[in-house]
């Protein structure tokens, strides 16, 4: 998929921007854009409000979310795959569930980490204690989004997916009907209590359950095998669209040998019934396989011909242009490119295999984008000349150029009004044109943020009891990334951490501008604290205000005010506009 705040643990509130500031004309505009009311191809129907039944016991309710969530109904309880983005979203999901069957819910499985899979556990476990079902990787993932990049993904997730979007500007969302997180929204994640590697046979209210590893997607991607009943549930690894190899809210590398492989896994197991968790259910084992086949293809080709093409010595820019899906592919319905692209699925390929290096030597130094904008205002004549090459692009349509022109001007000046308004309409003409829905909404939505002046940001509430789900060590794993180290270039101070409810002990050093952390306590501390994991953790994501909660916790060393002046090098990161310095 996807992602997730995933996940989307994310920052503030949203704000919805008044397009009343753009001007009609001037002197060098001709004329204005309209704002992006058209639409691309209906894509919607795949995913209208339904809750599909698929042979004799097993319910995939499409449409409430960015994914899927699928009941399995067995002789004495119920089985639940995936769990959407929100607390608010899945309990729209329990309520019809349970219209169809009142059975305890026996086990929670997890196809992936992606948060629009796994972040609505809670409400289906809340009248019972099943069994959590995932990869062995997945926790790791999740905690990964939640804390580790959680403020760059978050962001770039509500650009990509469109949350501060007007309902005339968002369609979908390529492979659901849309990312249901707002600022009133909760997320009630549940940590996994049965792990696997490669596969996992078990038995659950009766029902026959094969779980099979099968990277794409994620590299923790799972199947959910019924062999009596001949049905799969395949996660994200197809979908109604071409598939997203690179996603651009950000990822880790997608392997895409792995990805057609596991899509050989379906076709050799020959369903009846195909579940995917985007998008509607597909019956029938020859329209299964003949669907996978191309799709599957479509995967190799980009891989095979993208490697072919690296071999040749072509940069990523130049993949882009050489490899392109041959007709019998690129015209299949189900291959249009709503959610992922062919151009994107390469720069990753190449990045992913070769790193970043494009074997040109003006690359291996490359000037700053600041030296470079004042390169290009300089071969223009200066900055008010390049402003008038802009603004000649954009008249003339050539929308790719004038968003790179006004990237340089801005650079050069952030505060240039006229600079600001050639980006603006750049970006929304780009994003009318735009049938990809991840393209579309993130040109849009930075036109937003241009007007505005910040990153968009949107969160959904943290909860006590969805931090209780994360152990003091993931907090304390994730702290370094925060230390801002431009304030402590100086600062030496060991501090020795004794949580006494979850029973664990750290050691946390600032030398410098570094800040590490081990497990166990130092031989010598400058501060030495006993505190509770939970009210810490609550503290740091201000759940809880600093002072009192500082003051409750017990000191053999040092004070709650020495402890404060530490904690307080820690700062969550401020984002910029990709245009500022």
């Amino acid at each position: 998929m996807k992602i997730l705040k995933i996940l989307c643990v994310l920052a503030a509130s949203m704000t919805l921007i008044s397009w009343s500031f753009m001007p009609g004309k001037d002197e060098n505009n001709a004329k204005t854009p309209e704002t992006a009311t058209d639409k691309p191809v209906n894509h919607s129907k795949e995913f209208e409000k339904t809750v599909h039944k698929i042979g004799t016991n097993v319910y995939s309710a499409v449409g409430f979310g960015l994914a899927n969530s699928v009941m399995i109904e067995g002789s004495d309880g119920l089985i639940i795959v995936d769990t959407l983005e929100s607390t608010q979203a899945a309990q729209a999901v329990y309520a019809e569930f349970r219209k169809i069957s009142a059975k305890p819910v026996k086990a929670l499985i997890y196809t992936h980490n992606h948060v629009d899979h796994v972040m609505g556990a809670g409400v289906f476990a809340k009248d019972s204690r099943p069994d959590v079902y995932a990869h062995e990787t997945t926790d790791a993932l999740v905690r990964d989004l939640v804390f580790t990049f959680r403020p760059i993904i978050g962001t770039r997730s509500i650009r990509m997916f469109g949350n501060t979007l007007s309902r005339e500007e968002l369609l979908h969302s390529g492979i659901g009907s849309g990312l249901k997180l707002n600022p009133e929204s909760t997320t009630s994640y549940l940590k996994p209590t049965r792990t696997f590697q490669e596969t996992l046979d078990t038995t659950v209210a009766g029902v026959k359950v094969k779980l099979i590893h099968a990277p794409g997607e994620t590299d923790d991607q799972i199947y959910v095998w019924l062999p009596d009943q001949k049905i799969l549930i395949s996660g994200d690894n197809y979908y109604t669209s071409f598939p997203n190899l690179y996603t651009i809210r950000g990822t880790t590398f997608r392997n895409l040998e792995d990805w057609y492989q596991s899509i050989d896994i379906i076709r050799d197991l020959k369903p009846e019934h195909l579940v995917p968790c985007h998008g509607r259910p597909v019956s029938g084992s020859d329209l299964i396989y003949t669907t996978l086949t191309p799709y599957r293809d479509a995967v190799q080709y980009i891989h095979d011909q993208g490697i072919r093409a690296m071999n040749r010595g072509m940069t990523a820019d130049e993949m882009v242009e050489a490899v392109k899906l041959p007709p019998h592919l690129s015209s299949i319905p189900y291959l249009q490119e709503y959610y992922g692209k062919a151009s994107w699925s390469l720069r990753s390929l190449f990045n992913g295999h070769l790193g970043w290096f494009s074997g040109d030597s003006a690359d291996l130094q490359p000037l700053s984008r600041k030296a470079r904008a004042r390169m290009m205002a300089e071969l223009a004549g200066g900055a008010d000349k390049l402003l008038a090459h802009a603004r000649k692009n954009l008249e003339a349509g050539n929308n790719q150029a004038a968003l790179e022109l006004s990237g340089h001007l801005l650079r050069l000046d952030p505060a240039n009004k006229d600079a600001k308004n050639v980006r603006i309409r750049a970006l929304i003409a780009l994003g009318k044109l735009e049938k990809n829905v991840n393209a579309r909404h993130y040109y849009l939505t930075e036109a937003k943020e241009v007007a505005d002046g910040k990153p968009v940001s949107i969160d959904s509430k943290i909860t006590p009891e969805q931090l209780s789900q994360f152990p003091i060590d993931s907090y304390m794993a994730m702290l370094p990334l925060n230390l801002a180290a431009e304030e402590c270039p100086d600062l030496e101070k060991t501090v020795g951490l004794r949580f006494t409810d979850e029973k664990k002990d750290f050691t946390l050093t600032i030398r410098k501008g570094i800040a590490e952390v081990r497990k166990g306590l130092p031989a010598e501390a400058d501060i030495l604290v006993s505190a509770n994991a939970q009210e810490f953790k609550e503290m740091m994501v201000k759940l809880r205000k600093p002072v009192p909660t500082l003051l409750g916790f017990s000191y053999d060393k040092g004070s709650s005010i020495s402890l404060g002046n530490v904690l307080k090098m820690f700062k969550a990161p401020v984002q910029k506009l990709a245009y500022q310095p």
